[in-house]
């Protein structure tokens, strides 16, 4: 057991050179390589960073570019809502406009109506009352009779009328 914890130094002196020998030769045939790998790596992950933050760049002028076009979308919708409003506003006051003229048309035909239909009424209780007249102005004379006596026929005749 004494063997085992004694350092043995021919053995430790052949590690050393093997391990020399293993760093000379990596450093000769692969440590470029790796050294190369890694700096390729390197800047693989450099040149996807700059193309990230250039495609991020880009997505934010699209970004911009979309919202003015929304914005745009957006007001000329709302200018064409506007028009159509005020279009709507503007078609509402002419039917009513039109509907006020036609009502007033028709207002003033009834008016000239009414006014022919009362002229015309008129008319026909003049010739009444003077047809009433000439009829008891005719009994009168035909009667020949006083005062008392016309005053009873031009009552009867008034009733007569009044009874049409």
């Amino acid at each position: 057991m004494e063997d085992l914890l004694k350092p043995d130094y021919g053995v430790l002196v052949l590690t050393i050179c093997n391990f020399l020998l293993l760093v000379y030769l990596l450093k000769k045939f692969a440590w470029n390589r790796i050294i190369g790998g890694l700096e390729q790596r390197e800047q693989q992950i450099a040149d996807d960073k700059k193309q990230a933050q250039q495609a991020r760049a880009q997505a934010e002028e699209i970004k911009q570019e979309l919202d003015a076009k929304l914005a745009q979308i957006s007001e000329e919708a709302s200018k064409k809502i506007q028009q159509a409003v005020s279009m709507g506003e503007t078609q509402k006051n002419q039917l009513l406009e039109e509907a006020k003229a036609q009502a007033e048309n028709l207002i003033a035909q009834a008016k000239v109506q009414i006014q022919a239909e009362k002229d015309k009424a008129l008319a026909d209780v003049k010739n009444q009352i003077v047809s009433t007249a000439m009829l008891a102005a005719a009994q009168v004379v035909q009667q020949q009779i006083n005062q008392d006596s016309a005053q009873k026929v031009v009552e009867k005749v008034l009733a007569d009328v009044q009874g049409k």
